[in-house]
């Protein structure tokens, strides 16, 4: 006599029933694994917040240019970086991971119709912000920067 447990019908449940398990645990597993589930650390867009006399390097010349930008809080966690080389009548956006500061390459038109795009990292310490900045376009340049924080 066969037991419950023995019948092909019941053999073929109980392996569907653990495959839909496996199934449902599978799916939780790779479900919950996420970019935003990474340790992004602290916020330290603060630390870049505020004025700055910036002395911009030349690549090709030496010639050192001398302006003054201001960092602030942008949208999506992104800093805005007013007059920035002393030419961007729109703010440059920015982003930070701990004390590096990022600027992705952006594109911009002036009012004459040229296009310039602008890029660069760096890295502060302190209240000293330095970093590399390259144009390309209506202005090809390279910059390299040391920009101090103002007290005020």
């Amino acid at each position: 006599m066969k037991t419950p447990f023995e019948t092909p019908v019941l053999k073929i449940r109980i392996s569907e029933l653990i495959m839909y398990v496996v199934l449902v645990v599978l799916v939780t597993v790779l479900s919950s694994c996420s970019k935003d589930d990474e340790d992004k650390g602290p916020d330290t867009r603060p630390m870049f917040i505020g004025t700055y006399a910036v002395e911009d390097v030349s690549a090709s010349s030496g010639y050192t240019y001398n302006y003054d930008i201001t960092i602030s809080n942008g949208n999506n966690g992104d800093l805005n970086i007013s007059k920035f080389a002393d030419m961007f009548n729109v703010p440059v956006k920015a982003s930070v991971n701990g004390s590096t500061l990022t600027i992705p390459t952006q594109s911009f038109t002036n009012p004459s119709g040229k296009q310039i795009e602008v890029s660069g990292s760096g890295t502060i310490t302190g209240d000293v912000l330095n970093f590399t900045y390259k144009t390309v376009g209506y202005l090809d340049y390279t910059g390299t920067c040391k920009a101090t924080k103002s007290n005020n």
